[in-house]
């Protein structure tokens, strides 16, 4: 794809299929509210690869019950049984959404992807980093919840785009919107941040522009970036 193309689809990044349930509900309803296809970009983590080459690095054997060194091999055996299940989790939820799909593998690190992936499409959820429950898990849910959606507008133009984005995925899931509205002349993800701690959102929306790997690493649930 060339620089700056984008494609009517809804992408959806995540590094652990733990986390694929509540993103893939969340990315099929969005794909689904604004009728595009779904791609779920699955990122092997390359920082597990360095952690098994470390000579200290022991995984507990099934077969055995001792510890034994963890091997760059049993890393890629676990990267191609995630990979397995993330697509028969893909399968199984956007069918309900009537949604079409496709599903491919990346190297590297979760924010890492996710910044570079926004070249490619302008609504991008990523999952939470340590995932979080699926929705329906969620320790705070109950049989009254309503999801929660959060965004963040600093009043530019960017903002007032992921404002009308987050409406729109509030209205799918038959959730609530919060909105923070916060100072224009203020760090937009440090006050991202602490609003996500204060909500605790099922999803947050910010505007994708001018933000940094580094940044998204510290989100503690799913975020959608609106281009």
């Amino acid at each position: 794809m060339s620089s700056g193309a984008r494609s009517p689809q809804v992408l959806a990044v995540l590094d652990d299929a733990a986390a694929g349930r509540a993103l893939l509900e969340l990315s099929s309803t969005l794909a689904q509210a604004v009728q595009r296809d779904l791609s779920v970009v699955y990122v092997e983590s390359a920082q597990s690869l360095v952690a098994a080459a470390l000579p200290f690095a022991q995984v507990l054997s099934h077969a055995t019950t001792q510890w034994v060194p963890l091997l760059p091999q049993d890393v890629e055996q676990g990267y191609r049984a995630q990979a397995t299940r993330l697509r028969e989790l893909t399968a199984r939820i956007t069918v309900r959404h009537a949604v079409s799909w496709s599903l491919r593998v990346v190297r590297g690190s979760l924010p890492g992807a996710a910044i570079e992936l926004l070249a490619e499409s302008d609504l991008l959820l990523m999952a939470a980093t340590p995932p979080t429950p699926p929705l329906a898990m969620h320790p705070a849910h109950d049989t009254r919840h309503r999801p929660v959606v959060a965004v963040v507008s600093n009043g530019s133009a960017a903002s007032e785009r992921a404002l009308g984005v987050a409406a729109q995925l509030a209205l799918a899931l038959g959730g609530s919107l919060q909105t923070a509205r916060v100072d224009a002349t203020a760090k937009l993800m440090h006050q991202a941040s602490t609003v996500a701690a204060l909500l605790r959102p099922d999803v947050l929306v910010l505007p994708g522009a001018s933000l940094a790997a580094s940044e998204l690493a510290t989100m503690r649930c799913p975020v959608l970036l609106v281009g």
